[in-house]
């Protein structure tokens, strides 16, 4: 598939109401694309509220065409698992009762969920696109089915 023929697929999966994905063309060969669900239900500005976000460039090379990939989880779901780990962990340290200790565990219990939803927010944007554009991902690399 020529770069023309795959940026007119991915436009035309943009433009679809029913998937759970949407993006844009930010220039003639980038992309940005990312999950329906929200985050944040509520609107802080500079924040971007998506679960999940993937940034993609379509390369013309002699080989032919290649697409590079980044998929992210929202900032929130990477920054938020760390303060709360680390959180659990100083207060288990200072703890001088078992309460602070229990707090501590429900601190690093909270930050390990949220990783984990960091983690599925990333690959369930990863497989709505692969599926939606009919390619498979190797290594960074789209393959076309």
């Amino acid at each position: 598939m020529n770069g023309d023929n795959l940026k007119q697929k991915i436009e035309s999966v943009f433009t679809q109401s029913t998937l759970s994905m949407g993006g844009k063309f930010t220039s003639q060969n980038e992309f940005i694309a990312f999950d329906k669900w929200s985050v944040m239900s509520w609107y802080v500005s500079n924040f971007k509220r998506k679960s999940a976000y993937l940034k993609g460039k379509i390369i013309e090379s002699d080989k032919g065409t290649l697409v590079k990939l980044n998929f992210k989880p929202n900032t929130m779901l990477s920054v938020f698992p760390i303060l709360s780990v680390l959180i659990g962990i100083i207060t288990m340290i200072i703890a001088e009762s078992t309460q602070f200790l229990i707090i501590g565990s429900i601190f690093i219990l909270v930050g390990i969920f949220y990783y984990s939803m960091g983690i599925f927010s990333r690959n369930r944007l990863q497989n709505i696109f692969e599926k939606s554009i009919d390619v498979q991902i190797v290594s960074g690399e789209l393959k076309v089915q």
